[in-house]
């Protein structure tokens, strides 16, 4: 190395800082206005995130403003609901109160048409009762009677009382003696008289007298001479002289094929009718005596002006004497047991 050569390197090296200086320098300035310039545009960033954040907290205060303002109102309504729900309930609590007042008040009424229902059911039972004493002690009608009580046991049975039962059971008892009674068919029976009244008509006459008389001259008859001798007798004596000398009565039970003329034979047709509607009517009004005395008169007509030989008069016979055994008129047991009870529980039942 020659001496030329140290400075060399001295002044290349001295030569070489300021430029270093210089470059380090221009990148401090660079950085600083980098740094400014990131700095300035952070606040513009800033103020324009602040003036956001005023405009959303200005916002954000009215909102509050109104929501505390929908708050007070929601709360004043509330208030109101409130007040509204305890007068309701005051009013629920007072409806109820009411309802079961009425609720009591229609359980009484309940009752007391129950009741009255009930009492209505055995005031009809009653008359029924009436009218089945009143088919069997007046009318004499032992089905009619059987029916009422049978009416008036099915409405007591749909009571379902069980004090009901001492009257059920009797009228049972007077219901089944009624029905145990012989039955006598009326209809039947006034049919037969009407078939006969239709018949009669047809039956063969034949009339009897009960004597006749013949002319005969006999000359005087001295056994009707009455003792005495009085003028009257005397005189009496001579009339009957002379009459027996004109007269002789004789009796002759044979009998004659006519007798009658014509229009007194459709006489006998008549009266004939008019006893056989004589007993049917009674037939129908259940008058066993009048019945009987009138078929023993018309079986005396018959025998007295029709022939007895003929097959239509014996046919009537028959009927006429079948007619004549019929009671219509038994004695009937009187249902009034049952009466009696029901109008004792009637009176001991309150209204």
């Amino acid at each position: 190395m020659t001496e030329y050569e140290v400075p060399a390197r001295v002044t290349q090296g001295r030569s070489i800082w300021p430029a270093l200086l210089s470059l380090l320098l221009i990148a401090a300035l660079a950085g600083t206005g980098y740094a400014g310039w990131r700095l300035w545009q952070q606040r513009a960033v800033t103020e324009e995130i602040v003036a956001a954040q005023d405009s959303l907290l200005r916002r954000l205060s009215r909102q509050l403003g109104d929501a505390s303002t929908e708050i007070q109102q929601l709360r004043q309504r509330q208030s109101d609901v409130a007040e509204a729900a305890r007068r309701n309930t005051d009013t629920l609590a007072a409806l109820a109160s009411r309802a079961d007042d009425a609720d009591a008040t229609l359980a009484r009424i309940n009752t007391t048409i129950q009741g009255g229902r009930s009492r209505a059911q055995l005031v009809a039972v009653e008359q029924l009762l009436l009218i089945a004493n009143e088919r069997a002690r007046l009318a004499h009608d032992a089905k009619g009677a059987a029916d009422a009580l049978s009416l008036a046991q099915d409405r007591l049975g749909a009571l379902a009382e069980p004090q009901l039962f001492a009257i059920r059971e009797s009228l049972a008892a007077e219901r089944g003696a009624l029905q145990a009674l012989p039955g006598v068919d009326l209809e039947a029976s006034a049919l037969s008289l009407s078939a006969l009244i239709r018949r009669a008509p047809q039956f063969p006459q034949r009339s009897r007298t009960p004597a006749q008389t013949s002319v005969v001259d006999n000359g005087p008859s001295r056994d009707l001479q009455p003792a005495g001798d009085s003028a009257w007798s005397r005189g009496w004596s001579s009339f009957r002289e002379v009459l027996g000398a004109v007269f002789i009565l004789r009796r002759n039970d044979k009998p004659v094929d006519r007798l009658l003329p014509p229009e007194q034979e459709a006489l006998v047709g008549q009266l004939l009718l008019m006893k056989l509607e004589t007993a049917r009517a009674a037939l129908l009004s259940h008058q066993t005596g009048v019945m009987r005395a009138t078929i023993e008169d018309v079986e005396g007509f018959l025998d007295d002006y029709y022939r007895s030989d003929d097959p239509a008069v014996l046919g009537a016979r028959a009927e006429l004497d079948r007619l004549h055994s019929l009671d219509l008129d038994p004695p009937l047991p009187e249902p009034g047991r049952s009466l009696g009870l029901l109008r004792a529980y009637l009176d001991a039942t309150p209204r």
